[in-house]
């Protein structure tokens, strides 16, 4: 009888595939994985059948971090800037707290081994709090360019401020602010 799959493990080879993608991006080798997860490689594939499966399911756990991040105290009845300005806080903290998990989802969110499918399931997992936003936002907006401004304009602006704030972190709050205000500026008819 086969011995269950151990949690411990699983999660030990996410978070050694999101360090290796961080760093290397999506060609980082399963050997690489498995030495800094402290497993055999072999043992990589017990738990993910391929490569493919692994970087599928680091997708979708970095997502469902962010998600939750997001979506925390999303103020939903709030007018539409301070809903923005809740997910802009929230992308802010998320990326700055966990740099290594941002790297690696910039990574898998341009893969081509990133599946239709669970690109689909991710996309869900921001549900009601996107729904609402868009809705939001179509005053604002464009409805032809709210995907180009909630996606790319966005995240761009995001890792701006990013690099910004971690260069010259005295001036956090600042720049926070100042990108928040640049984006909302730049996406009003």
């Amino acid at each position: 009888m086969a011995r269950p799959l151990s949690d411990a493990k699983r999660t030990a080879i996410l978070e050694a595939a999101a360090q290796a993608v961080a760093a290397q991006g999506i060609g980082a080798s399963t050997a690489q994985i498995a030495r800094a997860a402290k497993v055999a490689e072999g043992t990589v594939f017990t738990y993910f059948e391929t490569k493919d499966a692994l970087l599928n399911a680091l997708f979708v756990r970095l997502e469902e971090r962010l998600a939750l991040a997001v979506g925390a105290r999303f103020p939903a009845d709030a007018e539409v800037r301070d809903q923005l300005h809740h997910v802009w806080n929230a992308l802010l903290v998320w990326g700055a707290t966990h740099p290594v998990d941002r790297m690696a989802l910039r990574q898998l969110k341009v893969s081509e081994r990133i599946t239709d499918c669970t690109r689909a399931h991710c996309a869900g997992l921001f549900g009601t709090t996107l729904h609402t936003l868009e809705a939001s936002l179509a005053r604002y907006v464009d409805p032809e360019r709210l995907g180009f401004y909630l996606g790319r304009v966005l995240i761009t602006l995001l890792e701006t401020t990013l690099e910004a704030m971690a260069a010259q972190p005295a001036q956090r709050d600042a720049l926070a602010q100042a990108g928040f205000d640049l984006y909302w500026k730049g996406i009003q008819r």
